[in-house]
């Protein structure tokens, strides 16, 4: 194994370089890892797959990183329309991406702060923002160390962010979003139900490619799912091999809440439940719908 816990190396090399993949550290990869170990940390801010993610948030055709504009128009409308926003009201959108949805809320006539860990998301925003006239303010950083205070009458955190945090971070946020909303501000979120997190895995097997969306050059991918029953988790690993001979690690965990169980993480952080539904497009809950949309008021 290398010195860096989530990837190997070629190892000693004597005379031309040849690629040597390291098998053995390959074979020390757990099979059911700890719950919530961690993979290489650098996945959202890479300097290659950021600019594959923000490619994958503006396709209009597909839903793999941000919904597509059709969507994101009803739901913006219907999140402004179900709480009252007026113009000149404070918003923040966590997690904001390309500013699909802040771009839509800015454009209704609120006051926007958008928070991503992406720098390439972020840059894109911003000079959005600037040739489409728009008042945004946005700020790169993780959203886990914002430190805002009673300044915001809303807050978003949608397309099931909340379940990839592991209940350290999730606490964190919960408690950085409820000191950031004035009081009587409302929270907006939306989480994978056990049934949703049940058929949203990525396929298992393995593709080897000339250069896509986790390598520029050659590379190949083995995609595992493993599954924490006993605690609605799952785990989507992608082992990635470089023609090198170099592997890393990225893990993708997500958390399945149910009515109860998203309950109760919210009322430990002060929200009550305002009200509840399939989705934030308005449908209603019904019980094995595939995600919960809610909105929360800062108690």
């Amino acid at each position: 194994m290398s010195a860096h816990p989530y990837r190997g190396s070629l190892g000693p090399v004597v005379g031309p370089i040849q690629p040597r993949l390291d098998v053995e550290g390959l074979r020390c990869l757990p099979e059911r890892p700890p719950l919530w170990t961690q993979g290489e940390p650098m996945l959202w801010d890479d300097p290659h797959i950021s600019q594959q993610m923000l490619r994958a948030h503006l396709d209009p055709e597909t839903d793999a990183a941000s919904r597509k504009p059709a969507t994101i128009d009803r739901s913006v409308e219907w999140i402004a329309s179900t709480l009252g926003l007026r113009a000149g009201q404070p918003v923040i959108d966590l997690g904001c991406g390309p500013g699909l949805y802040a771009a839509r809320l800015a454009r209704r006539g609120l006051r926007v702060t958008g928070v991503d860990y992406s720098r390439s998301s972020i840059a894109y925003a911003r000079g959005q923002a600037q040739a489409d006239g728009l008042d945004i303010e946005y700020v790169c950083r993780d959203y886990r160390t914002i430190r805002y205070a009673g300044e915001f009458d809303a807050a978003l955190l949608v397309y099931y962010d909340l379940g990839v945090l592991p209940p350290a971070d999730c606490d964190a946020v919960l408690a950085n979003i409820h000191r950031a909303l004035r009081p009587g501000g409302r929270f907006v979120v939306d989480v994978l139900t056990g049934e949703g997190m049940a058929r949203s895995h990525a396929e298992p097997g393995w593709y080897a490619s000339s250069g896509g969306f986790w390598r520029p050059g050659p590379h190949l991918v083995s995609t595992r799912v493993v599954v924490y029953p006993e605690v609605a988790v799952a785990l989507d690993e992608y082992l990635v091999v470089e023609q090198s001979g170099e592997w890393t690690v990225y893990r993708l965990w997500t958390q399945g809440y149910t009515l109860e169980t998203l309950g109760v993480v919210l009322a430990r952080h002060g929200f009550e439940i305002e009200g509840i539904w399939s989705d934030l497009l308005g449908n209603p809950y019904s019980p094995g719908c595939e995600a919960l949309g809610v909105i929360a008021r800062k108690a």
